[in-house]
């Protein structure tokens, strides 16, 4: 079973590399010793066990982002993305830096960028989306309108190329308000943006409203603060 995969990515590799002039012969070992896909979206495989146990990690991560940005330039800049099966072979760590650097490149001139969370292994455990104007509310609101609206729709395209990712959105009030009508306004507006990003609902991580309990750095909790009513989304690897 192994083995057929392994051929199988092997073939769509061949298919898809027509323009990889530059490959080199330690990236063909690393397509070589992948056992599972990853083959469509970059246009390589993913490394797993066998090829850990050869080459020293720091190159092989080297050589994988060497490929991305190969496969980005042959794109005219364009988002590349990761193929589904892509997350088992490069590992979580991996696959959301990737897509960091894919986001940054592409959506960083769009107004979005992405703030890398580290476990505690010191790897990439989640990314936490930027946004310029954020996503922002009118005071009691929880709909969807101007930059908050078409920050979204950017998001939306974007994770479009990334197929084993979940979002975890979690919704901000300011001080006004009681907590019961701020805990129910919260909520609402994650699950706005959450419906509005048009992800199927198994890639829905968790939807939340903490009310004002979370106020941004240098804020109180109390009062009117504009910049507190907000939500803030969070990129997580599948597994």
């Amino acid at each position: 079973m192994r083995r057929g995969i392994a051929v199988l990515v092997l073939v769509s590799v061949s298919i898809s590399a027509s323009g990889c002039e530059t490959l080199n012969k330690l990236t063909w070992r690393t397509v070589a010793a992948t056992g599972i896909g990853c083959a469509a979206g970059l246009g390589i495989g993913a490394v797993i066990d066998e090829y850990k146990r050869h080459e020293d990690t720091r190159q092989r991560r080297a050589d994988i982002f060497g490929i991305f940005r190969s496969q980005k330039q042959r794109n005219d800049g364009k988002i590349v993305g990761l193929a589904t099966g892509c997350l088992a072979g490069l590992g979580v760590g991996l696959y959301l830096d990737l897509m960091h650097e894919d986001m940054q490149n592409q959506f960083g001139q769009r107004g979005i960028t992405l703030e890398k969370v580290a476990g505690p292994n010191g790897e990439t455990q989640m990314l936490k989306v930027k946004m310029d104007g954020d996503i922002n509310f009118a005071t009691g609101q929880a709909a969807l309108t101007g930059v908050a609206q078409s920050n979204v729709g950017t998001l939306r395209e974007a994770l479009a190329a990334y197929p084993e990712t979940k979002i975890r959105v979690i919704g901000h009030t300011d001080g006004t308000g009681t907590r019961s009508i701020n805990e129910r306004l919260s909520r609402d507006r994650a699950q706005s943006v959450s419906g509005n990003l048009g992800l199927e609902s198994d890639r829905i991580a968790a939807v939340q409203g903490v009310a004002n309990d979370q106020p941004l750095p240098g804020t109180s909790r109390s009062g009117n603060v504009p910049r507190n009513r907000r939500v803030e989304v969070y990129i997580l690897a599948e597994n």
